[in-house]
């Protein structure tokens, strides 16, 4: 019985903590638009500076290719500049420098970019485009990363409080949740680009999940079929390792 009580505790306290941190994260999301375009903007900047031969769309990426071989460098950079230089003159965040954004824009682009042949209000446009594109996107996977978490972390804590013989079953669950916990906890802390690019990347984030699926399935066997499968499961992943754990149907 200590055993149950314990691993009870710790479920409750773990998916607790991961109800209350997506929660909040979603919560903030949803109703501070400013906030989370302050923190994504770096982000999203360097998302166009990478795939530049998007934002240039009206330019065929062959004939863009033949012009940067002269000067790939100096005119990748120029590219760079001119995206940033861009976004700060469109004022989502801050005004004060427009005037000298908007003469640094046209600087750049008679220095390096006129050879495009594009002209400055268009290609100004593509960027800006794919700016707002890139924000609504970002903003809806994080919305889908947040939500989704949520929902399980919701579903093992009420099991966890109502369902109390299942503790056991649910700890392991509720671990690897907490991983989830802790990259959300990161990501709206620190704001690194790579934790950014962990939710905003379609491979990584179908892959994510397609394990929350699963997570979801064993949460849903434990609710209505006395946790089978999930039993079946730990048992087989026991005897993998050799820790000599055993779970029982409850």
């Amino acid at each position: 019985m200590g055993v149950l009580r314990a691993a009870r505790a710790a479920t409750i306290g773990l998916t607790l903590i991961g109800v209350i941190v997506f929660g909040g994260l979603l919560a903030i999301v949803l109703s501070s638009g400013r906030d989370f375009e302050t923190r994504a903007q770096a982000f999203i900047v360097h998302e166009i500076e990478q795939q530049y031969e998007v934002a240039l769309e009206s330019v065929p990426f062959e004939r863009l290719k033949g012009l940067l071989a002269k000067e790939a460098e100096a005119r990748q950079r120029a590219v760079s500049d001119f995206i940033v230089a861009v976004v700060g003159a469109m004022c989502r965040l801050d005004c004060t420098q427009r005037a000298e954004l908007e003469a640094a824009m046209e600087k750049i682009y008679q220095r390096h970019l006129a050879a495009l042949n594009i002209g400055l209000e268009k290609l100004r446009a593509a960027v800006e485009r794919r700016y707002h594109d890139t924000l609504n996107e970002l903003r809806r996977d994080i919305v889908i990363f947040l939500g989704v978490n949520l929902v399980v972390m919701a579903l093992a804590l009420m099991l966890a409080l109502f369902r109390g013989a299942t503790a056991r079953h649910l700890l392991p669950i509720a671990g690897l949740l907490t991983v989830s916990t802790v990259i959300a906890t990161c990501w709206y802390v620190f704001g690194r680009n790579w934790l950014w690019a962990i939710i905003y990347s379609d491979y990584v984030g179908w892959a994510y999940l397609a394990i929350l699926g699963v997570l979801f399935i064993f949460l849903a066997d434990i609710a209505l079929n006395r946790a089978r499968v999930t039993s079946e499961t730990l048992n087989a992943a026991s005897n993998l390792l050799g820790s000599g754990g055993s779970w029982s149907p409850c």
